[in-house]
């Protein structure tokens, strides 16, 4: 039996029908100096609040499918039949990268679950992946074992997903993360958010 797995939960058929009202918000949020601040990010632009707090339409409707998907993930982990509402609460924000920008390693304290849903990205893009890396360290890749595949060995590197338009990961708060230099033209955005207790 496997011990120690790390569930990531990948959906590449997100609210699309919202994603040109959400890059307008985008828009509109960056003309003002005020909203933006520096977290993880190397460039790019993050917006200092929390948008789910924002009294806006495109914004309620995200965040219903949001709580949906978050539903969905932890019903996963329970046995048929026994699926429930949970209450919890969702704070987000938008990131917005361009040639030479990327974040740094880093996991989300004070929260269970975290998540990336892709606005937008260009049809040829070279870096940005989202990269998780493995919680068990280099450790893995101690050992050699030439002609024996194990499945537990790893490269202790981790595990990269593409920033394709649409897609939505929702994954563990504690799983560090990061993301990788992102070139080329075009802009790159993301709602990046949180799930915590009420």
């Amino acid at each position: 039996m496997p011990l120690f797995s790390t569930w990531v939960y990948q959906c590449d058929d997100g609210p699309g029908h919202l994603n040109h009202r959400l890059e307008r918000l985008a828009q509109r949020l960056m003309k003002d100096d005020r909203n933006s601040t520096r977290r993880t990010n190397y460039g790019g632009w993050h917006y200092a609040f929390d948008l789910f707090e924002l009294r806006n339409q495109v914004v309620a409707e995200f965040r219903n499918q949001m709580e949906q998907h978050v539903q969905a993930f932890l019903n996963h982990f329970r046995p048929e039949g026994r699926n429930q509402k949970d209450r919890f609460r969702l704070r987000g924000w938008i990131n917005v990268n361009r040639a030479g920008d990327f974040n740094m390693l880093h996991s989300h304290p004070g929260c269970f679950l975290s998540s990336v849903y892709y606005v937008k990205g260009p049809r040829v893009m070279n870096g940005g992946e989202i990269f998780f890396r493995d919680p068990r360290g280099p450790a893995v890749a101690m050992y050699e074992t030439p002609g024996i595949e194990l499945p537990w060995v790893g490269s202790g590197l981790g595990i990269p997903f593409s920033p394709v338009t649409g897609r939505l990961l929702l994954f563990p708060s504690w799983l560090e993360h990061r993301v990788e230099r992102f070139e080329g033209p075009g802009v790159r955005i993301s709602i990046a958010f949180n799930a915590s207790n009420p």
